[in-house]
């Protein structure tokens, strides 16, 4: 079976939106960017930049990317990677300190 991997991305990425709207956050999806974040959720507490990725964790330059998005953040801002493998009804959720970045 041929998976359109742009559908597929925007599936999760509603999936993901989804849950943390459910959670109170209001969420910002940034469409067909290439930049380092698909989605900003934001609450009182502060601003979560997540990375949405199919089966697996962002490539190097991907994760170079995303080491130089922090450097522009503020404190309150926390950049996380939700991983949805194939047939999960949870996303597996690490920050850029468990990627090793």
């Amino acid at each position: 079976m041929i998976v359109n991997r742009k559908r597929k991305g925007n599936r999760l990425e509603h999936k993901t939106i989804a849950q943390l709207t459910a959670a109170g956050y209001i969420c910002i999806r940034s469409a067909a960017s290439l930049g380092p974040f698909d989605i900003l959720a934001i609450n009182p507490l502060g601003i979560r930049c997540i990375q949405v990725k199919a089966n697996d964790w962002p490539r190097p330059e991907e994760r170079e990317s995303l080491r130089n998005a922090v450097r522009m953040l503020p404190p309150n801002a926390f950049v996380e990677c939700w991983r949805w493998d194939d047939g999960a009804r949870q996303p597996i959720i690490r920050g850029l300190e468990e990627l090793g970045i």
